[in-house]
């Protein structure tokens, strides 16, 4: 076959762009979600923007269609056949060629988060260069196979199994308040591929995580759905005898939720001005990462910059409990602020955090010390 000037000059420029688009940006953290301890139950109808097809709405150049391959090749939908129960504050969307379910959730100032469901036919890429591609929207460098088998977790859900990264970056340029921060699982079986994406401001995303694999877990399949792989028989339920134990005194205006799959407690907390704060409990087995890597993690959600190991030390304040000591950091954003302790007990790591509007957990600082203060690890 004959090659053309015309073709091979086209070809080489699309080379020089796909390499030159491979180098190195800042650095990035993946996060992990854990195996949930509960489902929410599942919808006994289809919620409007859900188990529908419909035209139009494309999604826009700001959050990229979840479906699309780094080629610009995807296969095709299949037949929306699924049902779910989204949280109540998600605004249902109208859908796009490429979408089974779109919503939008808001939070303060203007900040807003876009969730999606897209189902294909076949294997559409793999979970590697699915991941590779949310990391590119978000500006951040590429990873390899070694790195995603240590950072992908798995949930296992009525679909089957989930494979969910959690990815932080703000493209140059980009909007804070609508972009930062990726949470996506992917489901892969014999007949296609489930694409859960939720994208949007970093702290609105961080405070939805939850509702986000909560709602995954309400998703189920129609006739005509994929076949998701399920790994139920080498993943059984979490056994409650083998929570690690751990008492406190919360206040009793926080308003308890109940656990999920990567928190141990969550409460609500709603400040003057009706707007509200979200505190969570979340344990981990091991180091739980560095403590400079979780504090540049918490910043980077609150557009900071990462600070140096000598600059930390000066940040931290010691918190005694009722039989060991928390560590606490005070980080205040342009538009939110959080406060974030951690202790490392019997070779776990626990993470007490509250985020909010400013003024809301300043009004909840000093309820939030006596919460730490009242905490006992061996009750």
């Amino acid at each position: 076959m004959r090659l053309y000037p015309t073709f091979v000059s086209y070809a080489l420029v699309s080379l020089c762009l796909l390499f030159s688009s491979c180098k190195d940006k800042k650095a990035i953290n993946v996060y992990l979600v854990s195996k949930p301890t509960q489902e929410a139950p599942a919808a006994a109808n289809p919620s409007p923007a859900l188990g529908q097809m419909a035209s139009g709405s494309p999604m826009g150049p700001s959050m990229p269609a979840m479906g699309t391959s780094m080629d610009q090749s995807v296969p095709p939908p299949l037949p929306a056949q699924v049902s779910g129960t989204p949280p109540a504050n998600w605004e249902a969307q109208p859908l796009s060629s490429m979408r089974q379910a779109s919503y939008l959730v808001k939070g303060t100032n203007g900040t807003t988060g876009d969730i999606s469901l897209v189902v294909l036919a076949g294997a559409a890429g793999g979970v590697l260069d699915n991941v590779n591609r949310w990391l590119s929207q978000l500006g951040q460098p590429t990873i390899t196979a070694d790195q995603l088998a240590k950072t992908v977790k798995h949930v296992t859900v009525p679909l089957g199994d989930i494979s969910v990264v959690d990815l932080e970056g703000l493209p140059q340029g980009s909007d804070a308040s609508k972009d930062g921060r990726i949470i996506a699982g992917i489901a892969s079986g014999d007949n296609g591929t489930f694409f859960f994406k939720m994208r949007g401001n970093a702290p609105l995303v961080e405070s939805q995580k939850e509702a986000f694999i909560q709602w995954i877990g309400t998703v189920k399949k129609g006739e005509n759905s994929p076949t998701v792989a399920s790994k139920q028989a080498s993943s059984p339920p979490a056994s409650t005898e083998n929570k690690p134990q751990i008492k406190w005194v919360a206040p009793q205006d926080w308003k308890s939720a109940p656990p999920s799959s990567m928190r141990y407690a969550s409460f609500t907390t709603v400040g003057k001005n009706g707007e509200s704060g979200d505190v969570s409990v979340s344990v981990f087995d091991g180091e739980g990462g560095g403590d400079l890597a979780n504090v540049n993690r918490w910043r980077s959600q609150l557009g900071l910059e990462a600070l140096k190991a000598e600059e930390l030390k000066s940040m931290i304040v010691p918190i005694a409990c009722k039989d060991g000591e928390i560590l606490l950091v005070d980080m205040n954003g342009a538009k939110a602020r959080i406060l974030a302790g951690w202790a490392r007990i019997d070779g776990k790591s626990w993470f007490f955090k509250l985020i909010g509007p400013a003024e809301v957990v300043e009004e909840e600082k000093a309820k939030f010390e006596a919460f730490l203060k009242s905490v006992q690890f061996h009750p």
